[in-house]
């Protein structure tokens, strides 16, 4: 996580927002409390837990009842990440 500015604790982080949004709300407050994070940390990831979005939750429930191909769940999900990694580059300029 040295490529964004953040300590390795805050991979955690986002690896938690792949499977649930408040589970990496959980795990942020948790790292924070315990003194891994900061809370410029904390800030830079909270865009980046959104905009990951649990993408593993939303192809269940909205990909499969949208009945869209399932070659493409992969490249959705990688858009959900790498809109991610760029929200902590963004913010890490404004913050």
């Amino acid at each position: 996580m040295a490529l964004w500015g953040l300590p390795g604790e805050a991979a955690t982080v986002l690896l938690a927002a792949l499977m649930s949004m408040g589970g990496a709300v959980g795990v942020a407050a948790s790292l924070a409390t315990a003194g891994a994070l900061t809370g410029h940390d904390v800030t830079v990831l909270l865009p980046a837990m959104y905009l990951m979005g649990n993408p593993v939750q939303n192809v269940g429930r909205c990909l499969g009842t949208a009945e869209v191909n399932a070659k493409y769940y992969p490249h959705i999900i990688t858009v959900c990440v790498i809109n991610a990694l760029l929200s902590i580059w963004v913010m890490q300029l404004i913050v």
